[in-house]
């Protein structure tokens, strides 16, 4: 019986992350198409002091490995980790789809 219970209620958790999950949704910085998905805070925060040293204009491919993906404005995700300036998150529609990642707070918004 208490195997059903489990079952039960990691079910039931699945259906309520999923009757939630489209509440929230990416958007670019400044109007912008794309929103960088950082790995992580650390890498978040590697990557805007390299940008604040104009690295990201000399050696691009160094930014990238601080990516876990680039993902179109619009793109629907649920928050895994709410913080005061940045968001963990997880997407969860388009081809980039189970990326996970931290962004700025600015970059998302509740769509309801």
């Amino acid at each position: 019986m208490k195997q059903m219970f489990g079952i039960g209620a990691i079910i039931y958790s699945l259906l309520a992350t999923s009757a939630t999950a489209a509440d929230f949704k990416v958007v670019g910085l400044s109007g912008t198409d794309s929103v960088f998905v950082w790995r992580d805070k650390a890498a978040h925060n590697e990557g805007l002091s390299l940008i604040a040293a104009g690295v990201h204009k000399s050696n691009p491919a160094m930014m990238m490995s601080l990516l876990a993906c680039i993902v179109p404005s619009g793109s629907e995700a649920i928050v895994t980790d709410m913080g005061f300036a940045t968001h963990d998150i997880m997407i969860i529609s388009g081809e980039n789809a189970g990326c996970r990642g931290n962004i700025p707070t600015e970059s998302l918004k509740s769509t309801r």
